[in-house]
């Protein structure tokens, strides 16, 4: 009798565990979907960002380079090579919409960047004391050496994506964390002008300084050059978009801390037309009076190149963000660094092609407004 109590109560003890391990996990159950239901209350349906930032420009390009330029340099004054440099600053503009239909853990986006650069440099520079004998009714005997330079250049760059993601966060980064995986296409397009002429006297000399009779000789050099480059590319694109939070909460205010990857390949046509021409001439002769004299011109090199060419390439595209954002409801403030490299993208030779990278590296600020949900 004993025995078979004692059964009885073993299995209402068993069946009374049963029932309060199922009801624990039915309690953790709807705690759960509440939470879930909140969260998704909390979450707007569309986000609506605006942002933008100072780039470092990463392009090289090849420079004109005539012989002459070395006489500028041996005369004392700085090579114009030094102003061929594309510039090393653009301000660029982001806007991005994002999508996440109710109930669902898939993120539809499209995003747009928009950078723009240029710059344009004059300068003259001339020996402070004339060369010759100015103490004549010549005037002629009395010059200065020297050089004016022009260089401009004008660079736009254009980024479009269209992307489709899915969040696999899982709790991986606690609770309102995120980690979107996405595929998608991205569209890129890179466009640059620039000039430069050159001119330059730089080593005029008349050895005879007493008397308004001597040899004396000069060189006139000029340079000019133009280029116009550009890069037109799409292709398929993947990116890893995550955010965890940090402290608080994002309906009374949320600091998180936020990252992406992103990696593409760009298939498209890269072009190059321009021109560039050198003209050197030497002038001698004898002065026989003052007031007369006879010079002797001989073309020292004239050099004149066109050229325009186009082909398709392929152009690799690695990317990374790092940043952190305040929330506060539906708004959010974010603040980080975004760099982007393009391989082998432009064409940055003058007389024959010459693949060059082209890299942005930017500090940035956005705000971002919710909408729905």
């Amino acid at each position: 009798m004993s025995e078979l109590t004692n059964k009885q109560s073993s299995s209402r003890a068993l069946r009374w565990n049963l029932f309060v391990t199922v009801s624990a996990f039915a309690l953790l159950g709807s705690l759960a979907d509440k939470a879930r239901a909140s969260d998704d209350a909390d979450r707007p349906v569309v986000w609506i960002e605006l942002g933008g930032g100072l780039n470092r420009l990463d392009e090289s390009q090849e420079r004109v380079a005539p012989p002459f330029f070395a006489s500028v340099v041996n005369a004392g004054f700085s090579s114009p090579l030094a102003l061929e440099r594309p510039p090393l600053y653009s301000f660029d503009e982001d806007g991005k919409i994002s999508f996440q239909p109710e109930d669902s853990d898939w993120v539809f986006s499209i995003s747009i960047r928009y950078g723009r650069s240029s710059d344009k440099t004059n300068k003259h520079a001339q020996t402070n004391k004339l060369i010759g004998n100015i103490n004549n009714a010549n005037p002629t005997h009395a010059r200065h050496r020297y050089t004016q330079t022009t260089a401009s250049y004008t660079g736009t760059q254009d980024i479009l994506d269209f992307m489709a993601g899915k969040d696999f966060g899982l709790g991986l980064f606690g609770r309102n964390g995120t980690s979107v995986l996405s595929g998608g296409i991205r569209f890129a397009q890179f466009r640059s002008k620039s000039g430069l002429s050159v001119y330059a006297d730089p080593d005029y000399a008349n050895p005879n300084v007493t008397s308004v009779v001597g040899p004396k000789y000069f060189h006139n050099f000029s340079a000019s050059a133009r280029n116009e480059k550009s890069f037109n590319g799409i292709g398929p694109e993947i990116s890893w978009d995550a955010s965890a939070p940090l402290a608080g909460q994002a309906q009374n205010g949320q600091f998180t801390l936020d990252w992406s990857l992103n990696g593409a390949i760009l298939f498209g046509r890269q072009k190059s037309v321009g021109s560039h021409q050198t003209k050197g001439k030497l002038s001698t002769g004898f002065v026989n009076v003052p007031t007369q004299g006879k010079y002797y011109n001989t073309k020292h090199y004239t050099q004149g190149l066109p050229h325009n060419r186009s082909r398709m390439v392929a152009a690799p595209n690695v990317g990374a963000m790092a940043g952190l954002s305040f929330r506060y409801a539906n708004a959010k403030v974010s603040l980080g660094y975004r760099a982007d490299l393009f391989f082998g993208a432009m064409d940055g030779g003058i007389d024959t092609a010459k693949k060059e990278n082209v890299g942005f590296y930017r500090p940035f600020a956005a705000i971002s407004i919710g909408v729905g949900g």
